[in-house]
């Protein structure tokens, strides 16, 4: 990779990098992401985008000889000058896996807003979440729970030398079915393995039967359901509903068995109440099972049951 070289931004180059940007996620992010989301990210990087985005950043761009393969940049955190931000990087396929993605973040720390910020943040998509948290990138408090924008929060504390990332926090990808993922099986599974005693206690276990009802809670809740992760090993589940009130309603915290029992689903379910604070959350949960006491703990009041269930509410 000796032609690779890394230069400031000039007028101009707003259209190929344009053209980098829209390759990428239409042949590396479409792995992680639906093809309405694909589209989003093309249309809010378009050449006037990344032209105003140069203005109040610094911005690099990668270089194949003098063919732009990559581009990345950094500004200040809402005009902070203790906190900045990366932003807009992207490389096109043909390059990953040959060290030039460091040697993007190598480059951005030397950058003078790098150098003067006590904290950097990194706004990712699930793509990129692994390779920043290989460069030392850690979560956010609550930066786990993807945002509405589909992005992970992740930071950096320069001055301290502070390598945040933590390998035991979770963090949660969007359930998607594609050619590259296909976690149908694995979900099914998992809730079989929560729930099958109770449900044979209640109305006895029909394969059959069962499997139908999950096709028809995938297809109404694929949605709202997100995949819990660990690095990039996969140990969970969950998903919630928003209620016709506003209200939030926490479906299913499902943890594979060996990561049981280290506090995870409780973190998780903290998170939860953290986030959505200012609504009224719902829970519900068989009788047989002991968790209520857990929930109580953290602020539930009972609202009632049904026959095989007792619900629960956090009020905000």
């Amino acid at each position: 990779m000796e032609n690779i070289n890394i230069r400031l931004y000039k007028d101009g180059d707003e259209e190929t990098i344009a053209k980098v940007v829209a390759r990428t996620v239409k042949e590396v992010n479409i792995r992680d992401y639906p093809q309405e989301v694909i589209t989003k990210i093309i249309n809010t990087h378009d050449a006037t985008v990344i032209k105003n985005r140069a203005e109040y950043s610094h911005m690099y761009v990668v270089c194949d000889n003098e063919e732009i393969i990559g581009v990345g940049a950094i500004a200040p955190y809402y005009n902070s000058e203790t906190e900045s931000i990366f932003l807009t990087i992207f490389l096109l396929p043909e390059y990953e896996g040959k060290g030039i993605g460091r040697k993007i973040i190598e480059r951005l720390e030397t950058d003078e807003y790098f150098k003067r910020a006590d904290r950097v943040e990194i706004p990712a998509s699930i793509t990129g979440v692994n390779f920043y948290r290989h460069m030392g990138y850690g979560f956010k408090k609550l930066g786990n729970i993807i945002n509405e924008k589909g992005e992970y929060r992740l930071e950096k504390f320069p001055k301290e030398n502070l390598n945040n990332n933590d390998v035991n926090q979770y963090y949660l990808r969007p359930y998607i079915e594609n050619e590259y993922h296909n976690y149908y099986e694995f979900i099914y599974n998992l809730k079989k393995n929560a729930y099958r005693k109770y449900v044979e206690e209640i109305w006895g276990w029909d394969e059959e039967l069962q499997q139908k009802y999950f096709k028809n809670f995938i297809e109404m809740h694929k949605d709202k359901t997100y995949l819990i992760k660990l690095g990039e090993k996969t140990i969970g589940f969950y998903n919630y509903e928003i209620l016709e009130n506003g209200d939030y309603e926490i479906g299913n915290i499902c943890i594979i068995p060996e990561y049981q029992g280290k506090g995870i689903g409780t973190q998780i379910l903290k998170d939860i109440l953290e986030i959505n604070k200012e609504k009224n959350i719902h829970i519900q949960y068989f009788k047989q099972n002991p968790v209520g006491k857990l929930y109580a703990r953290l602020g539930f009041e009972p609202n009632g049951e049904t026959d095989y269930h007792y619900q629960m509410i956090k009020r905000r």
